[in-house]
């Protein structure tokens, strides 16, 4: 999420910053070029809570390749927040489906 953002910027920058706690900042860009980024940071800084717009899971299935899906370990995912835009339900029975194998736990959806 962008910055500018109130849900990136509250969630992501204020809240762990109030916290004490760690907080890993990626360009939206960065993601949008490479969605496949976002869930490898999830992966490799073991993520507790992460999120977006309902469009970033949506992208997420569409783009990741299944031989991509065997690197990425989600299951320390969670909180998986969801919203800036409408929250649309197939999206997130799509996504949970499809990262399942890579230990995403649908509970951990917080629309």
């Amino acid at each position: 999420l962008p910055l500018y953002h109130d849900m990136g910027l509250i969630g992501t920058v204020l809240q762990p910053m109030y916290l004490g706690t760690h907080s890993v900042v990626m360009s939206p860009w960065s993601f949008l070029q490479r969605p496949i980024r976002w869930l490898n940071t999830i992966t490799k800084y073991r993520a507790t809570t992460s999120g977006g717009p309902n469009f970033a899971y949506a992208l997420c299935t569409r783009k990741v390749k299944p031989e991509q899906l065997a690197s990425l370990d989600l299951s320390s995912w969670r909180v998986a927040f969801n919203g800036a835009e409408p929250v649309r339900a197939e999206t997130l029975a799509e996504f949970a489906n499809t990262f399942a194998p890579a230990g995403f736990r649908r509970e951990a959806f917080y629309p």
